[in-house]
């Protein structure tokens, strides 16, 4: 290990640089193949659903829970056991917001037109955006909402309220979340009494969380996700422009969208053989996480190389390169093994709740750490040598020729 720390070392990475850019485009196209043509699983938050944390007091299996849902003809693989099996927790995901509504909906819809009319409902839309809610537009003057709540008064949970439209009402249904724990606590009641910490009265199941987004909200929250992505990567280009120099931005954001890009593709892949992780805010969170720590690596070699260029300017681009890697790369493995360590904690003791993220700065610090040195810093010796040609390129016509005719006359 003390080999590897001390700054006496003369690895010819940059020569290394065919071999990783072929390795690099082959993952990488892989890794964009499998999420454009096979997709991630995408979590509620980008699809819009229902998330509850369940929580039974007297010991309750996985599988007599996913009977339960099954009987209420919902799919047992959208429950999941969390914590340690002792603790009797678990997360039920249900990604249509709407599953469950339709028998209420039209119980509502019918009441309302054998009180009213059948033409006196004009249009009805139901929105999970905001709770579970109906909005119906009546034909008519306008009705009380007293009376019409009256005629609701058979169908429980149902609550009229005013809208700002005229001759438009809302209607508050039950949620899928309350529908849902009432339904379970029919089939698991328990032996009781049970107390909570506090000494409270409790039953046998106790919702803990729930979380719901609606379906248009989830592709605001995935698009919004991407964006962000992008609009990192854009700001990076600029900065580290700014900071070094011009022929350095381009392996800065390189190397950062190589790193995402097979960090997802990991999970696109684990999801064929049946190890689901969903993709979610966390995972966006996780992403950002992984381009932040990957350019501090990479400033740290492009600060070392922007020392050495200095002092020594006689040597080539490739030799100070690789000097300035070698020169830092007792820092990089040090830095990536500490990190990594944490992150082996997060997964082992963790739990499921903060298992992707782990997962994802998992691996996006071994991509990272790889990218830093194979893919970022080589790639100034091709901007290096793209430069020239780039500068004929954008250079006027007329400046072209002025200049030939210059160099003739000197």
């Amino acid at each position: 290990m003390a080999n590897w720390l001390t700054p006496k070392k003369s690895i010819d990475f940059v020569g290394m640089r065919k071999v990783a850019a072929i390795m690099s485009v082959l993952l990488v196209s892989i890794s964009l193949g499998l999420f454009f043509l096979v997709g991630p699983t995408w979590g509620i938050d980008f699809t819009g659903g229902l998330e509850m944390h369940l929580k039974f007091q007297e010991s309750t299996s996985i599988g007599e829970l996913r009977g339960a849902l099954s009987e209420m003809e919902i799919s047992d693989d959208s429950v999941q056991q969390i914590n340690d099996a002792a603790a009797n927790e678990f997360v039920i995901r249900i990604q249509d917001p709407e599953f469950g509504t339709e028998e209420i909906k039209t119980d509502i819809l019918s009441t309302l037109s054998g009180r009213f009319g059948s033409e006196w409902i004009k249009e009805s839309e139901f929105d999970a955006q905001i709770g579970a809610r109906l909005i119906l537009t009546y034909a008519g003057d306008p009705q009380k909402l007293s009376d019409i709540q009256s005629a609701l008064s058979g169908i429980d949970g149902a609550v009229v309220e005013e809208s700002s439209d005229a001759n438009k009402i809302y209607i508050k249904v039950p949620s899928l979340s309350s529908k849902l724990e009432l339904a379970l606590q029919e089939k698991f009641p328990g032996k009781g009494p049970y107390t909570n910490d506090k000494g409270e009265a409790v039953s046998n199941l106790s919702v803990l969380q729930v979380d719901s987004v609606g379906p248009k909200v989830g592709a605001e929250l995935r698009q919004q996700g991407m964006i962000a992505i992008l609009a990192t990567l854009a700001l990076i280009l600029v900065y580290v422009a700014l900071r070094f120099n011009l022929s350095f931005a381009p392996g800065a954001v390189l190397a950062l969208f190589h790193d995402v890009s097979i960090v997802v593709g990991v999970f696109v892949a684990l999801d064929m053989i049946g190890i689901t992780y969903e993709f979610n805010l966390p995972m966006i969170g996780a992403l950002l996480t992984i381009i932040g720590y990957s350019l501090n690596d990479t400033i740290v070699i492009y600060d070392r190389l922007r020392e050495n260029m200095t002092r020594y300017r006689r040597n080539d681009l490739e030799t100070m390169i690789n000097v300035s890697i070698n020169e830092t790369l007792g820092r990089t493995l040090a830095t990536s093994v500490t990190t990594l360590a944490g992150m082996t904690a997060f997964l082992v003791l963790g739990g499921a709740v903060i298992q992707t993220f782990a997962l994802a700065i998992f691996l996006g610090v071994i991509v990272g750490t790889y990218s830093t040195i194979f893919v970022a810093s080589p790639t100034i010796v091709l901007m290096q040598d793209v430069q020239p040609w780039l500068a004929r390129l954008f250079t006027p016509k007329g400046q072209e020729l002025d200049t030939d005719s210059s160099d003739e006359t000197a």
